[in-house]
């Protein structure tokens, strides 16, 4: 008998830590500016601002396809120094639905960007782009065409900025 309590009070003590765990799920911002994102993830990949170029709607809206008009903000980067194909974009999302809207329409440009890329042009580079990908973080859409490692900082950057 002595044995059944003992493994009651193991098996609730084991469900209560299950449901802290679950239940102390940090909390997502989705309060801040695109543009503030986007100098901080600039900062933390040792550039400053000269490093890139930010993009315009024209741009973003005519080139890459999204169509920026319905967005709560938009900041889109790419290399202004040097021969490599760095860029990021962050975009805010409305609500969760537009968020996977936006994920969805970023990977259409990244395909559409390696489906012309020819391998001949600079193909050092290539890895960048065959290993692009957007995520999705609260309302925010992030996509990354960098270095393995510049992405991993990009991608902590980030998550930091928006922990709750």
């Amino acid at each position: 008998m002595k044995w059944n309590k003992i493994m009651a009070i193991v098996l609730v003590a084991a469900v209560a830590l299950a449901l802290y765990a679950c239940g102390n799920t940090s909390k997502v911002r989705n309060d801040v500016f695109v543009e503030t994102l986007a100098k901080e993830v600039i900062e933390a990949l040792g550039k400053d601002d000269e490093s890139f170029k930010a993009m315009d709607k024209d741009y973003i809206q005519g080139y890459m396809g999204l169509d920026v008009n319905n967005y709560d903000g938009y900041a889109v980067y790419k290399n202004a120094i040097g021969a490599n194909i760095d860029e990021f974009g962050i975009f805010k999302a409305k609500n969760s639905d537009q968020a996977k809207e936006i994920k969805s329409a970023v990977e259409d440009y990244l395909d559409m960007m390696l489906a012309g890329w020819m391998d001949e042009y600079m193909p050092l580079e290539k890895p960048k782009l065959t290993s692009a990908k957007a995520k999705i973080v609260g309302n925010y859409v992030m996509y990354c065409i960098l270095s393995e490692d510049a992405v991993k900082t990009a991608n902590e950057t980030l998550d930091n900025a928006l922990q709750g």
